[in-house]
């Protein structure tokens, strides 16, 4: 037996118990860390070549074998500091107080410095920790996967899964929530600039926006009665910077629109009311996703919004654009 006072038995098991929780705080650590990592980052990372993230990205498209990997990592590092302590105990002498004196000693070591601290520092610096032990971790991967130990835990796993007959689960589409979050993330994580998260949020909104909340009262519209002639038109073309104008009938209805430039080419012989286009006329309740479709298929830039029987009012390409990009001077 060698004697208590022998320091080199206790420097040898003194530094296997440090290995011991080293490699445990390196697998619990990298549990939290990928789990935490901002997963748009490191495709960014990835497509730019970086080797860590590509070396990570790897490994999260298997995420059974990669949970197997870690749970093995953390298992076997806390075996090893718990049998690290209790030889250590053994052979300097404490007989049957070994067993007592390792849990004293390696239950503090794993749960502290094995566990806990590891987690809550990979927790807070996940995009630096995460990417600079990749290597590690894929060595790992390579030596549990070539032993036969990660392939047992994921056979065991889906035996287990099968005998318990879980339901499939059925892959959905993000809601609006889910997309939300990750625009949230992108953004304050860099990756999307303000303007671009607020352009991403009103494209998810976008749905519910309808012509009646983004076209102009029939009040505030520009229009002329149809019965104008030219000389009146071009004194009101004066006054207002539009390229499209409608001109109304005698019940207030949007009787058609004139193109301006069409009429100017015209020669002085037309009358405005000559060169009117029938009005594309929807229902304000319509949402603008679908105005957009019907005026790219009916081949104009301006609608008639119609509340009822009624024309309430005018809306163009450029007020549904401008509840994406927000507002734009010039058109």
């Amino acid at each position: 037996m060698i004697a208590a006072s022998s320091l080199g038995v206790w420097a040898f098991w003194i530094g296997a118990i440090a290995v011991g929780a080293a490699l445990s705080a390196f697998f619990a650590g990298m549990e939290t860390g990928i789990y935490v990592l901002n997963k748009i980052r490191l495709d960014l990372h990835a497509e730019t070549g970086r080797r860590p993230a590509r070396r990570i990205r790897a490994l999260l498209a298997r995420p059974n074998n990669l949970l197997a990997v870690l749970l093995i990592g953390v298992n076997l590092s806390g075996y090893f500091t718990a049998l690290a302590a209790s030889n250590m105990f053994f052979l300097a002498g404490f007989g049957h107080k070994t067993e007592w004196m390792s849990i004293l000693v390696a239950t503090p070591v794993l749960f502290i410095f094995g566990e806990s601290v590891p987690k809550n520092v990979f927790q807070r610096v996940a995009e630096s920790l995460v990417y600079r032990f990749s290597a590690v971790l894929g060595a790992a991967n390579v030596l549990f996967n070539a032993c036969g130990l990660a392939g047992l835990v994921r056979g065991f796993s889906w035996v287990l899964v099968r005998l318990a007959r879980a339901p499939r689960r059925r892959a959905t589409p993000l809601a609006h929530e889910g997309l939300a979050a990750l625009v949230s993330e992108g953004h304050a994580s860099g990756v999307l600039t303000h303007a671009q998260s607020v352009m991403a949020d009103r494209v998810m909104r976008i749905g519910s926006v309808t012509l009646g909340d983004v076209m102009k009262p029939m009040g505030k519209v520009a229009k002329a009665p149809e019965t104008l002639d030219r000389a009146e038109l071009l004194e009101l073309l004066r006054k207002h910077d539009y390229s499209r104008l409608p001109l109304l009938d005698a019940a207030g209805h949007v009787a058609g629109i004139v193109d301006v430039y069409d009429f100017l080419a015209a020669g002085d012989a037309a009358r405005p009311a000559e060169l009117l286009r029938p009005p594309l006329v929807l229902d304000a309740a319509m949402s603008v996703t679908d105005a957009l479709y019907r005026m790219q298929r009916a081949k104009v830039s301006m609608v008639v919004v119609a509340a009822g029987e009624k024309h309430a009012g005018i809306a163009t390409v450029k007020d549904i654009v401008e509840e994406i990009v927000g507002e734009i001077e010039e058109w």
